[in-house]
């Protein structure tokens, strides 16, 4: 029976998908050398590993915090997989899931233009952290 839950309730997770890559900056579209790229991982339905996506983030300024961004509802898979960031320092918020259990860590990244990060969530005795790996578009 836990297994035909787990089947129904990924299968709605699935069927939702994930929002597009979302701008997240004033103006027109700049270029890949002038922006960040945030992605989070999402892996294949019933494997071990976590699926993030990208809940919110607050862009760190000198002065304190800065703009807020939060994205869906909780427990919805409408967050975007892929966001689009100017450079700078940013607080983000990532939603780990897979199966029933689930995480909401948080880290703090300084982003450089012209670079892509991607998230990945690992969770060791109940704990969440992120793991980043970055590399050039």
């Amino acid at each position: 029976m836990k297994n035909v839950i787990t089947i129904i309730a990924t299968s709605m997770l699935c069927s939702c998908g994930f929002m597009t890559p979302a701008k997240q900056y004033p103006g027109d579209s700049l270029g890949a050398d002038d922006i960040a790229v945030i992605q989070s991982f999402v892996g294949t339905p019933f494997a071990d590993d976590y699926h993030a996506t990208i809940i919110g983030y607050t862009k760190i300024e000198p002065n304190g915090s800065g703009e807020r961004k939060e994205f869906g509802l909780p427990g919805f898979t409408d967050y975007p997989s892929e966001i689009h960031v100017l450079p700078g320092e940013y607080e983000i918020q990532v939603y780990c899931f897979k199966g029933f259990s689930s995480h909401r860590p948080k880290k703090t990244l300084t982003l450089q233009a012209g670079q892509t990060y991607l998230l990945k969530c690992d969770v060791r005795n109940d704990q969440a952290f992120i793991g980043v790996n970055s590399q050039p578009k």
